[in-house]
């Protein structure tokens, strides 16, 4: 995984956390919910234990279609949180896979 997309995902997520118009909430759905799965996937594939676990549930969380309706202080507290998540451990989303041979 290439290092721009999980920093751009964070300061869009950390830019969550202000009062912004439904739009931009909208377009972080988005984005937060395509990045989440291609993390679960990258995660997968390296043969992390929970990783795929907590990036799919993100996934779930954030996904445009049907909708989570939580308080926008708990909103808040999950935007600001996931993007410490992502920051914490991408170090395990952009190491290279160990070769099996």
């Amino acid at each position: 995984m290439p290092v721009a997309p999980i920093y751009i995902i964070s300061a869009l997520l950390f830019l969550g956390a202000v009062p912004l118009p439904y739009g931009y909430y909208m377009l972080l759905r988005i984005a937060a919910c395509g990045f989440f799965i291609w993390a679960a996937i990258i995660t997968y594939e390296k043969k992390s234990q929970y990783l795929p676990w907590v990036f799919g549930l993100l996934a779930l969380l954030f996904n445009p279609i049907i909708k989570t309706h939580l308080p926008k202080e708990l909103w808040v507290a999950i935007d600001i949180a996931s993007a410490i998540f992502i920051l914490v451990v991408r170090q395990k989303l952009l190491r290279p896979e160990r070769d099996s041979t």
